[in-house]
């Protein structure tokens, strides 16, 4: 008797209701067996019963096979599929809120702070007044305005802006009915006539902290009296204006044992904010996209609005009534939304403010040493307030009372610009970092002079830009101890003949000194300048040409070299004519052809401007052989589906495959079950020979969490849950067994020969090198900044990482690998990655304008081909501009 189904989840969803529909066809044709269905449908078993199962829509193709297996009519089905599948031009209105905060309007798709809100409502009913305080961007005003005033019966909400009572009079009058000016003026003359109006009404401020911010300041105090004398008064304060409210003894004293503090919701709220909203609108979120945006937003206290605006970004990129982890990253994600964000708060500053920025960002940036960069704390002390409070209200950095801090350490991953700052201002950042330590260790020893810099180190720091107060004293205490040595040493040299080869030295030493700045000068103006080049390869060819050529005239540096090279290939960039709207593109193994997902899952050959259907449709990651003549396809994650020449030649059972072989002959991957409704795993590695009558090796390891196979089939390399790695020859013997401290690596990518093995170690953000040429040895760690697991293809002895935004080629001929190049410059998203070898480069497909990149290394050939596209030099004007006091260098 055939096990029944699984009852549906949310009937009453598009979704439900279409596998309801499926179900009940299933029903009317006698509820033949799901094997019978098979044989009559040509679609595995388990590929019909997840049709009808309500977790996702299947493909139109599934869907017809089950329709007319059970004796439906198929033209109807595929009208009820289109309907799901295919939402309306206008995409209809995000359930999320983006980076405003929902509304009171918005309460019914508020999710996640049900427990605070209770809270909230239960301190309003126990106390007069209440404060509510939290980082800008954890969800004060959502909170406030979505959460607290629908519990309510009666509310007056507000914000102060640079009039509080002038705002409040406003309210008032909505409420009363009465004239605003004269409620205005009433309110001026009496702050208790809002007690008086107020009466049974809960008087609600968000974003209080304009009190201290917009207000003038005898208005400041008339609206805070006039708040201190109501019956119930709920105000939302950011955090960092907490002492503020100090200053005034009536607010104090009202607030005392009434305050709620907002901080990062648990995993559970974040999956309720993430996945409750969706289905109100009748849209599932798949449970990969929750792992994945609770992973990137937990312990985050002010990333709410970013994870929200993410949100909104994938609910258009839904896959018909799915919001999928595909659309998610091809959205950009969470790093996307904070780049945005960052670039638009950046160009509403003016000049002068938008440099205040810059020094701002790049004090709260801690510069790795060999480590990524991170963030850090700084104190506010010196730091322009009205800059502050912009950046913060973009929610772009925290302030408290005394320190800033960035608001989420993507930033120094995903804005470009910031990347660009770090990048062309390293050398100054870790001196600014360092001179930071140094002041305040000066500071703990009671400003001593033994503590103060000397020398170069002194001449260094007075190249820096934006120095604090305590940095100037510190420069200042410096300079008049070395003045006072110079003092000794000319009342000495006019003594002790002797020491004037000392004072020779001494000279010497200074003007080294001064050429030792002026080259890290000239490398700092160089690098800003490449990095501007970049910035303009694609909107202005020539000017990033004649810029790119005179940084790399001025100073050869890995930076001005990899802005050459990124103009280069930018120029030389092509468009593809795929034809059709992709939903996925990845390069074919050659790099010659690309293989694309429409929006009906179908799956398309596409080389040059040719393009051929594939005789499969998936969701899932499919392999294709080095050769390009096997195509390998997961079937709903338990089976694996072998095409050659357009034809099934076999099929691979409990199967979850890892990797291939060069001609497709061998096959890795672990074994996975089916029991009852559940799916298992023991994790075991098994081996698939194709190359005549399909056999199959169980190798006797377990707890293995990836594999990857050598171009010719003989060497497999098998990563350990417990973080070992093992090298296996295929047939059965274990080769080597290594351990290298940390934790288990997670994917795994061999070079052609398998004498090179990268892996990704998620926990510790790193692709780690090893060579297999003889016992396995560590080569390197390759620290990686992204939050997203990088692309590695390898060359010939080269290898490539893709790290959005960048793609870094490494040089392998040596033990230490060396970087070679680092492309950038591409203006959206960077799906697939590959080396072409009947070129000898790597390629990469851009997403907007379906454009691929050729990412050529030969730093000659390049220079050349930027000369021509630069046409003519930089004018003497824009040279003096962008290197003042360098002399001026020929180019080409």
């Amino acid at each position: 008797m055939p096990r029944g189904e699984t009852p549906l989840g949310a009937v009453d969803s598009e979704l439900g209701r279409f596998a309801g529909g499926l179900r009940r066809l299933r029903e009317k044709a006698g509820t033949p067996p799901y094997r019978e269905l098979s044989s009559r449908a040509h679609y595995s078993a388990a590929a019909l019963s997840e049709a009808a199962a309500g977790k996702k829509l299947p493909s139109l193709a599934v869907t017809l096979a089950y329709v007319v297996a059970c004796g439906g009519d198929a033209t109807e089905w595929e009208q009820r599929w289109r309907a799901i599948a295919e939402p309306p031009a206008d995409g209809g209105t995000p359930p999320y809120a983006g980076l405003a905060a929902f509304g009171t309007e918005d309460a019914d798709l508020f999710f996640g702070r049900e427990k605070l809100t209770a809270k909230l409502v239960a301190l309003t009913a126990e106390r007069p007044f209440v404060g509510v305080f939290g980082a800008s961007g954890s969800g004060k005003s959502s909170l406030l305005r979505a959460g607290l005033v629908p519990a309510l019966d009666r509310t007056l909400v507000c914000t102060p802006g640079p009039s509080p009572l002038d705002e409040c009079a406003v309210r008032l009058a909505e409420l009363t009915g009465e004239p605003a000016l004269d409620l205005y003026e009433r309110l001026k003359a009496d702050p208790d006539v809002l007690r008086l109006l107020t009466k049974g009404v809960t008087v609600v401020v968000d974003q209080f902290e304009e009190v201290f911010t917009l207000a003038d300041e005898g208005w400041r105090g008339a609206f805070i009296t006039a708040l201190t004398r109501c019956d119930s008064v709920v105000i939302g304060v950011r955090a960092d204006f907490y002492g503020h409210c100090g200053h005034h003894p009536a607010l104090a004293e009202a607030l005392e044992g009434a305050q709620l503090l907002v901080g990062p919701m648990t995993p559970d709220e974040l999956r309720r904010a993430i996945v409750e909203p969706a289905q109100r609108t009748h849209v599932t979120v798949e449970s990969a996209l929750v792992t994945r945006l609770v992973a990137d937003v937990a312990g985050q206290a002010a990333a709410l609005p970013l994870m929200s605006h993410a949100l909104v970004e994938t609910w258009r990129r839904r896959r018909g009534m799915t919001m999928t982890l595909a659309g998610y990253e091809e959205a950009g994600g969470i790093e996307h939304s904070v780049a945005r964000t960052a670039e638009q708060a950046f160009r509403a500053l003016s000049a002068q403010q938008q440099q205040v920025a810059r020094d701002v960002f790049l004090r709260l940036v801690v510069v790795g040493e060999g480590t990524d960069d991170t963030k850090r704390r700084v104190p506010r002390q010196d730091l322009d307030d009205e800059v502050l409070d912009r950046l913060a209200a973009a929610r772009l950095i925290v302030l408290d009372r005394d320190h800033v801090d960035l608001a989420h350490e993507t930033l120094l991953r995903s804005w470009p610009r910031l990347r660009d700052w770090i990048a062309e201002d390293r050398d100054a950042v870790r001196a600014r970092q360092h001179l930071s330590e140094a002041v305040a260790a000066w500071e703990a020893n009671g400003r001593h002079a033994d503590a103060v810099y000397r020398g170069v180190r002194l001449v260094q720091i007075r190249e820096l830009d934006g120095l604090t107060g305590p940095e100037r004293d510190f420069l200042a205490a410096g300079t008049r101890i070395e003045r006072r040595r110079a003092h000794r040493l000319r009342a000495l040299a006019a003594v002790l003949t002797v020491l004037v080869v000392v004072l020779t030295g001494a000279v010497l030493l200074a003007v080294d000194a001064t050429q030792v700045v002026a080259a890290q000068r000239n490398a700092s103006l160089a690098r800003e300048a490449a990095s501007e080049a970049r910035r303009l390869a694609i909107t202005d060819p020539g000017g990033a040409a004649r810029i790119a050529l005179a940084a790399h005239a001025v100073a050869r540096t890995d930076e001005t070299r990899d802005a050459v090279l990124s103009v280069s290939a930018a120029v030389q960039r092509t468009s593809v004519p795929i034809v059709t709207t992709p939903m996925t593109v990845r390069f074919s193994p050659s790099g010659r052809a690309l293989i694309v997902q429409d929006q009906d899952r179908s799956m398309w050959w596409v080389e040059g401007t040719e393009r051929r259907p594939l005789p499969f449709t998936t969701d899932n990651r499919f392999h294709v052989s080095a050769d390009e003549k096997r195509f390998f396809v997961p079937e709903d994650g338990f089976r694996v589906r072998v095409y050659e020449a357009g034809r099934t030649v076999e099929m691979l059972p409990h199967f979850a495959i890892h990797d291939v072989d060069g001609t497709g002959s061998m096959v890795t991957g672990v074994d996975v079950f089916e029991t009852g409704d559940r799916i298992s795993s023991p994790d075991r590695i098994r081996l698939w020979d194709l190359s005549g009558t399909p056999k199959d090796t169980l190798l006797p390891v377990e707890g293995v969490i990836a594999s990857a196979l050598s171009r010719d089939g003989r060497t497999l390399a098998v990563a350990l849950n417990d973080g070992a790695m093992e090298l296996w020859r295929v047939g059965g013997e274990r080769i080597a067994r290594w351990h290298r401290e940390g934790k288990p690596a997670t994917r795994l990518w061999m070079n052609d020969d398998g004498t090179v093995l990268a892996a990704w170690l998620d926990s510790r953000r790193t692709v780690q090198l090893w060579r297999l040429d003889g016992t396995p040895r560590w080569s390197a760690d390759l620290s990686v900044s992204s939050s997203t697991l990088p692309d590695v293809a390898f060359g010939d002895q080269t290898m490539a990482v893709h790290l959005e935004p960048s793609i870094q080629v490494w040089d392998l001929r040596h033990e230490q690998p060396r970087r070679t190049a680092e492309f950038g410059g591409f203006t959206s998203h960077v799906p697939s990655m590959r080396y072409r070898p009947d070129i000898g480069e790597f390629v990469a497909f851009e997403w907007e304008g379906s454009n691929v990149w050729t990412l050529r290394g030969d730093l000659t050939a390049a220079l050349i081909q930027v000369c021509a596209v630069a046409v003519s030099p930089l004018s003497d004007e824009e040279w003096r501009r962008r290197f003042p006091d360098v002399e001026r260098v020929p180019v080409c």
